[in-house]
């Protein structure tokens, strides 16, 4: 039995809410229809959503934002062409071979999504590459929600596209980052509409796409059974289809795998140290892995919350039935709602499919309770029904309607360009999202000190031999090394669980040394760790730095203003002199010196002759 709140299912929403030309009438006709109106809409809705993506990226030229993962994922698609291009399978990863991600067990968890960059590789150089796949995806990221919101024709499009470009300043700065959350909405949003349409045998290619893409996949397979609830409660039976093609998925998307059985292995030790433990972890991680407060929510999410509050509001159960879609979305965005207090890294996720919430809610609220006749005898009775007339109280409604929302519209455009560009007025300083992203750290951070890595010196000789182990001092430091050099391992990187779980003694200590808390480290670098370099950013770890060289047992080989490298000795000698390899000093350094120096030196002759007199 079909839900009697929404239109059969068998026939387009659009067909049941927007009237089509007449056949055989003209173009005039179609562009003059209300459909036509709405596929302007949606074309519009796509290219600002593209204009804003791309607006934002390049608002750095480095791969956006706020970590450096971006960097590892081209990089890793490029090595997965390069061995495509000569007829080889998989490369095997070498580069953190102390961690769960060592040779025998890595597992890439973003398989689908890396070799999606790979086209844009053809065209563009790695950074480039990485910033266009980001535009692209984010942009279809975004406009699949909207696109949701024209399918089901939700009047007022323009207005719902206002909320969803104001939804969240953390949604849209996540999504420019060049990772595979834009693919998981992009699926998720798949997944909803073929549940929404009944079409369940395309979610088993579909979970099965999601299993290569993010370790995330279980979303969609969580969206599968509240589907099946609802449609047990409204037509009093089991519908086991979406739950059996979902499950089929994700088994065959875990066994069919290049990296079974590593797959289930990492997956495992992700939900371990990040679900399962809530935010209490062993060890220190990235800021995206712990939860929102109640108060950052509400600071941070104002318009996605509201938007949560009207769908709380207007829904309402009629006539005995759950409206389907805006029930869905109840139950699916307030687990997402609840997993920020988890995670902050459902902000990806819950600011979008709130204000779908609210949008379906709102249809559903809006639309009258008429019991569902059958379609035969509705087709039979319909010559003799009156049409409806409207009353001048409809008429006021109406452009009551109208009026608001214009007027929700005129905030929602200020909301937007107060995200973008900030406040600094009324003793407001809020910092807008352009210039939170144009503060990341530069592209070309580090090249300097891994050309140096990687090149050679004045005899040809390598100035760290290649295949040799870096200790790295800070694990989110890994993916721009590894993105310059590959000629050399790294300690730990990418997420510092990786290198607990695999030896938690040898992670704490670690953490002693970079802490600086050992004396002579040195040794302990050089036989526990399988280093004998070290690299550190150049205002990091100051205090492990200066005890490594004066404990004899380190040589400073590079420094600049951005990274240190340091090489440990094979016996303890005498501290290191001060004179490094490095950049020479600019014509403008020089001159700077050279005006210190006069400067000190008409101070010393002034105080000279003070003291004579």
């Amino acid at each position: 039995m079909e839900e009697v709140l929404e239109p059969n299912t068998s026939e387009r929403p659009e067909q049941a809410t927007v009237p089509e030309p007449k056949a055989g009438s003209g173009w005039k006709e179609y562009l003059e229809s209300e459909k036509a109106t709405r596929m302007v809409y949606l074309v519009f809705a796509f290219i600002a959503i593209a204009m804003v993506m791309a607006f934002l990226q390049f608002r750095t030229d480095a791969i956006c934002c706020g970590d450096w993962d971006g960097y590892y994922h081209i990089k890793w698609s490029s090595l997965l062409w390069e061995n495509f291009s000569q007829g080889k399978w998989l490369p095997t990863f070498e580069w953190l071979p102390l961690t769960v991600l060592n040779p025998q067990h890595y597992n890439d968890h973003h398989f689908l999504f890396h070799l999606l960059q790979i086209p844009f590789l053809w065209f563009f150089e790695p950074v480039m590459a990485a910033k266009v796949a980001a535009v692209v995806f984010a942009t279809f990221a975004v406009f699949s929600v909207y696109w949701l919101i024209h399918h089901y024709g939700i009047k007022y499009p323009l207005v719902w596209l206002a909320a969803i470009f104001t939804c969240a300043n953390m949604f849209y700065y996540r999504m420019n980052m060049a990772k595979a959350p834009p693919l998981t909405i992009i699926i998720t949003v798949v997944g909803i509409y073929l549940l929404f349409e009944r079409k369940y045998k395309w979610l088993l290619p579909l979970m099965f796409a999601f299993v290569w893409t993010y370790s995330l996949f279980p979303l969609l397979f969580i969206a599968a059974v509240i589907w099946t609830v609802i449609l047990a409660w409204n037509e009093q039976r089991f519908e086991w289809r979406p739950i059996a093609y979902t499950a089929a998925g994700m088994v065959l998307g875990n066994i069919i795998n290049p990296y079974f059985p590593n797959n289930i292995t990492l997956f495992v030790e992700h939900f371990k140290t990040k679900l399962a433990t809530g935010g209490n972890f062993a060890v220190a991680v990235g800021g995206e892995w712990y939860p929102y407060s109640s108060l950052d929510l509400m600071g941070q999410f104002p318009v996605a919350m509201l938007a949560m509050l009207v769908g709380y509001i207007l829904f309402a159960p009629k006539g005995g039935k759950l409206p389907e879609k805006a029930t869905f979305f109840l139950g699916f965005v307030t687990l997402l709602l609840l997993g920020q207090f988890t995670s902050k890294r459902y902000a990806e996720y819950f600011p979008p499919f709130a204000i779908l919430f609210a949008a379906f809610s709102w249809q559903a609220f809006l639309k009258p309770y008429r019991p569902e006749l059958p379609e035969e005898f509705r087709r039979e009775i319909e010559p003799y029904l009156d049409a409806d007339k409207g009353t001048e109280r409809d008429e006021w409604f109406n452009a009551a309607k109208l009026a608001a929302a214009w007027v929700i519209g005129i905030i929602l455009i200020v909301v937007f360009a107060v995200n973008m560009f900030g406040l600094q007025r009324f003793g407001i300083e809020y910092g807008g999202l352009i210039g939170n992203i144009r503060d990341n750290e530069a592209n070309d951070k580090y090249r300097r000190a891994m050309a140096w890595a990687t090149g050679v010196d004045a005899n040809g000789k390598d100035n760290i031999p290649a295949g040799a182990r870096i200790f790295n001092t800070n694990w989110d430091d890994f993916p721009k090394l590894f993105f310059y050099d590959t000629k050399h391992s790294y300690v730990y990187g990418l997420d510092p669980n990786y290198l607990y779980s695999q030896n938690p003694d040898l992670y704490r200590l670690l953490t002693d040394i970079t802490a600086g808390k050992i004396d002579d480290a040195g040794p302990i670098i050089r036989e526990r760790f399988g280093a004998q370099y070290v690299f550190a950013d150049a205002k990091e770890n100051e205090d492990m730095i200066a005890k490594l060289l004066e404990s004899g047992w380190a040589d400073m080989v590079y420094e600049d203003d951005e990274a240190r490298i340091l090489k440990i000795r094979d016996a303890k000698g005498e501290p290191a002199p001060d004179e490094v390899e490095g950049e020479s000093e600019t014509p403008d350094e020089k001159k700077i010196l050279d005006e210190m120096e006069a400067n000190d030196a008409r101070n010393g002759n002034a105080n000279a002759e003070d003291e004579g007199n």
